[in-house]
């Protein structure tokens, strides 16, 4: 049964009380919140006329931190919660020398999961989209499921408590700040500008991907080598690019050429299996994966660049996209559930090699942004080994050249 939503909201002490005991809380401050959603919160603040800063806390972490203008209402949208939790926040209002002079706390719950988390890219896109029923596979199948997934699957791997490989996901709200992105390696010819909530981290392993879509504009961000330093207060990648994450699904049209955060060219985000669909049971999209065996010279539709490493017609290229023998039985293994969930995406939607990685690899969501981990809730261990699949049973559908 659907829980009803409970917001409460308490007054707290002045932080900054112990510092400057003359001070009192600017009573002109208001906050409210209230679940939009299962998976959203909607915080509603009027800050004090001695504010110059907001900060949000959400469960004592840092979400935010932006100017604001004392009087003038603030609407902020957080992202990323759990189902039937109870989040406890915490407003604070700074002053001109940095100073806490008031804070607010508003606890949210929100509802048990109604719907299924929709997911990222348009209903057209290509990761969206389900395997056609008369699919064929490519001539050269058999050789590239011999050479390109049998030979790893003893290490493959759903590496989704993972913050190292996972990929992170954030979200940023029309106040998070701006940053000029700079840019050291890929693609720098052009200025990218965008709002990145104070929480953004990206992934800990060498690639350090990060995903950020502004609620507001409605675009993504995609960086690889991302780094935040806080002395300056700045944002850099070794590539970043902006796409749409109601669109196609990669950085470029197809049989375009062009640089993204992952060697395909695809948006980051494409592909990754989150821990809300293993929750609600199925996953409706594509999944990414990585093989060490990549083909090199050769880009795939609906890939866009590639990195591919081996001379080989039995290398698979970046773009090619693989399907689980719909005939095989999932249901009657003895699998946990989410196994289960993964192997049932892969019948009806396959997945799209997007990487050279140093293992057989399927992409998941990085809970580091989340302030909690979620894969724990819904069962997936830190790191899966998924290498009771039946590796030999996948295919390669018709390659097409880009």
């Amino acid at each position: 049964m659907r829980r009803s939503i409970a917001v409460l909201i308490a007054m707290a002490g002045l932080l900054a009380a112990s510092c400057n005991p003359s001070s009192s809380r600017d009573a002109e401050s208001l906050a409210s919140g209230r679940a939009l959603n299962s998976w959203s919160a909607l915080l509603e603040v009027t800050p004090g006329h001695g504010w110059v800063q907001m900060e949000i806390l959400r469960d004592a972490r840092p979400i935010d931190l932006f100017a604001v203008t004392g009087g003038q209402p603030i609407s902020y949208t957080d992202y990323l919660l759990w189902p039937e939790r109870t989040f406890e926040y915490e407003i604070r209002g700074y002053d001109a020398n940095g100073r806490v002079v008031d804070a607010r706390q508003v606890a949210v719950e929100t509802p048990a999961q109604f719907g299924d988390i929709p997911p990222l890219y348009g209903a057209a896109s290509f990761w969206n989209t389900p395997i056609a029923a008369g699919a064929t596979a490519d001539p050269g199948s058999a050789a590239m499921v011999a050479k390109g997934l049998v030979p790893y699957k003893s290490a493959a791997n759903f590496w989704a408590g993972s913050n190292s490989w996972a990929k992170p996901l954030a979200y940023a709200n029309p106040v998070s700040d701006s940053y000029k992105v700079g840019c050291s390696k890929y693609d720098c010819h052009t200025d990218v500008a965008f709002r990145i909530p104070l929480y953004a981290a990206p992934s800990t392993g060498s690639d350090h991907h990060l995903v950020v879509i502004d609620s507001g504009t409605g675009q993504e961000l995609d960086m690889w080598l991302a780094s935040y330093n806080a002395a300056t207060r700045s944002w850099s990648a070794g590539a970043r690019y902006l796409t749409d994450p109601n669109g196609w699904g990669a950085t470029c049209a197809e049989k375009q050429h062009c640089g993204g955060a992952v060697a395909a060219g695809f948006a980051a985000f494409g592909g990754i299996v989150r821990p809300e669909e293993i929750a609600q049971g199925h996953i409706d999209h594509a999944l990414f994966f990585t093989t060490p065996y990549t083909r090199r010279d050769y880009i795939a539709c609906p890939a866009t660049h590639t990195d591919g490493r081996t001379d080989d017609a039995a290398a698979i290229p970046e773009g090619a996209r693989i399907q689980l023998d719909p005939a095989f039985s999932v249901d009657t293994q003895p699998w946990p559930r989410w196994e289960k969930v993964i192997a049932h995406a892969l019948q009806k939607y396959g997945a799209f090699l997007g990487d050279t990685g140093d293992s057989l690899s399927f992409a998941a969501e990085a809970t580091l942004d989340r302030g909690y981990d979620a894969w724990s809730i819904v069962g997936v261990p830190a790191f899966a080994s998924i290498s009771n699949l039946p590796w030999s049973k996948f295919r390669v559908l018709a390659l097409k050249r880009c």
